[in-house]
């Protein structure tokens, strides 16, 4: 019985990570046509390479152009981390307060 609660718990989880577009409600951004959202996991500031732009707005509804944020301020700089692993267009840093974080592509399906 607990497995499949388990079982159950994930299925929604991964259900709802897959949700339209419209309904993510953690802060996220686009930038360069793609879907970023925010992790909150820190990177040390010796990993960016260079500043690629600010955000330009923060909107109350869906994002849809370039600059756009839900939940990030306006003039919040955005970072491209220089030795990650990834593709460089997966992840990007984000300055907030004295600190950088990690904001990860969002792969949106349709």
């Amino acid at each position: 019985m607990k497995q499949n609660l388990f079982i159950m718990g994930i299925l929604m989880f991964l259900l709802a990570a897959c949700s339209n577009q419209e309904e993510i409600t953690d802060p996220h951004f686009m930038w360069s046509g793609n879907k970023y959202i925010t992790t909150y996991e820190p990177v040390e500031e010796e990993r960016l390479a260079e500043r690629v732009g600010v955000i330009k707005t923060e909107v109350e509804g869906p994002i849809d152009e370039n600059g756009e944020s839900m939940g990030l301020p306006e003039d919040t700089e955005l970072y491209r981390i220089d030795d990650q692993k990834e593709s460089p267009a997966d992840m990007l840093a984000y300055h907030i307060g004295n600190r950088f974080y990690i904001a990860r592509k969002l792969d949106v399906y349709q």
